[in-house]
């Protein structure tokens, strides 16, 4: 009862801060007819996230998913809806009442030429701009967000390229306090998040946009733990209970709870929430209590506090907790219209439908590698899970097959300590900084996957 209530007040507090973000610019309420749609590349036949579908000669808007799927709400037929994206030819479309809930829109793409780039002798393609350090990027379908700081200019920039690093648009942020970091939320929508506020990225007439400004401690604490978003549930990921995060505080026995340690980190919850119904699916609630009790007894064993030279017992149960019974990675991905579980702790992906059928589980070994690194990485346009193993030094990125759970290497990342590795359509993203050139700047760096 306890965990239910725990989520329905942050549900509560969630659905309310969607209905600030959703780029919705006049209120559901005053509209009762409404059009679904789905917004595809007419070559591709690949649907197009983050296009902008406008009520013509009003303020009323919304953009596409993940998927490609739009809802607006008007107030009568027929309604023409003006459609818009930075990389695509925008085009006006009428719909009336017998086509509101069946619309497919094909958009050309569009064709760019300026070329901000290099090329290594690594194969590596590098974003480099004019003078700029990369302080954070993501996608936009295919398109790339950049956060940079332009050193000629003393100010921030919010750029977007295509996947050849084109320049499509730039916008000075200058204004803003201390931008920072690049922030996509479950429903496909970017956030440019600063020192102290959120504001929704928004492309409208090839501009770039920054609305909804919000507290940025509000903003995450509210929208920071959803996961993914399908055609009628919200995913999420959370702790069971309120307690604070106390790192590894004990530094007595004395000081110890009788029970567990004080790390909370080890409890895990996910759940789905319907959109409709708001009914909670949960799809687990773990908690290793059996490791939390191991690296509890190994500390008090091996602490002996008539030894001088021997470890502080907070410092014995931190190695305890993170290196000899660290807690197993647990996390929930989207992948075109399939939920993934990857359940390390019972060494298995789950598999589940929109619907959250259990369709099939494949069991993986790949996470008891001693050079395992837990991350997982999603490719939704090739439809691909990859994950990361050391090699030396150096960092490989393995495809995990989603048939029989195991892993091949698709390419080593042929930089040291390389930062935010993504995969998208196909291509590897890292940011990387050569720390042994004295005037180097970070970059964007992008390269080819063997087999795609």
């Amino acid at each position: 009862m306890k965990l239910l209530k725990f989520i329905n007040n942050n549900l509560k507090i969630f659905l309310i801060l969607i209905g600030m973000h959703c780029v919705t610019f006049d209120s559901y309420a005053q509209n009762q007819l409404l059009i679904r749609g789905i917004i595809k590349n007419e070559v591709t036949q690949l649907p197009i996230e983050g296009v902008n579908i406008q009520l013509n000669n009003t303020y009323t808007g919304t953009s596409t998913n993940r998927q490609g799927i739009f809802e607006l709400r008007v107030s009568k037929f027929p309604a023409v809806l003006a459609i818009t994206h930075v990389s695509y030819f925008g085009k006006q479309v009428i719909t009336t009442q017998i086509q509101a809930d069946s619309i497919i829109i094909l958009l050309s793409p569009k064709i760019f030429t300026l070329s901000e780039t290099e090329i290594t002798s690594e194969t590596y393609k590098i974003f480099k701009g004019k003078g700029q350090e990369v302080i954070d990027y993501d996608f936009l379908d295919t398109n790339i967000i950049i956060l940079s700081y332009n050193y000629n200019n003393n100010h921030h920039e919010l750029i977007l390229t295509d996947e050849n690093f084109d320049t499509i648009c730039i916008k000075d942020i200058s204004y803003l306090k201390k931008p920072k970091q690049i922030f996509k939320d479950c429903m496909g929508n970017c956030h440019l998040l600063t020192k102290d506020s959120a504001y929704q990225v928004y492309f409208l007439n090839e501009s770039v946009h920054l609305i909804y400004a919000t507290h940025l401690p509000k903003f995450l604490s509210l929208i920071g733990n959803c996961l993914f978003e399908t055609p009628t549930h919200l995913a999420f990921e959370g702790n069971t209970d309120k307690t604070p995060k106390l790192e590894y505080a004990a530094m007595s026995i004395s000081d110890l709870p009788s029970t567990r340690s004080k790390n909370e980190e080890w409890k895990h919850l996910f759940y789905l929430v319907n959109k409709k119904t708001n009914e909670i699916t949960i799809l687990d609630n773990i908690y290793e209590w059996e490791k939390n009790r191991d690296a509890l007894e190994h500390a008090m064993f091996a602490y002996d506090p008539n030894n001088p030279h021997s470890m502080f017992f907070g410092e014995l149960l931190r190695f305890e907790e993170t290196i000899i019974s660290k807690p197993s990675f647990q996390t929930v991905k989207l992948l075109n219209d399939k939920i993934y579980y990857f359940n390390h702790i019972k060494s298995r992906i789950d598999i589940y439908s929109n619907e959250l059928l259990l369709i099939d589980s494949i069991n993986v070994e790949y996470h008891n590698k001693e050079n395992w690194i837990p991350i997982i990485i999603t490719d939704n346009f090739k439809n691909k899970v990859y994950t990361i193993f050391t090699t030396g030094v150096m960092y490989s990125l393995a495809e995990i097959n989603l048939k029989n759970g195991s892993v091949k290497e698709v390419t080593k990342i042929k930089k040291l300590f390389p930062q935010k590795i993504k995969v998208n359509n196909g291509h590897l993203y890292f940011l990387y900084k050569n720390y042994t050139g004295t005037w180097d700047k970070r970059k964007l760096y992008q390269g080819e996957l063997s087999n795609q």
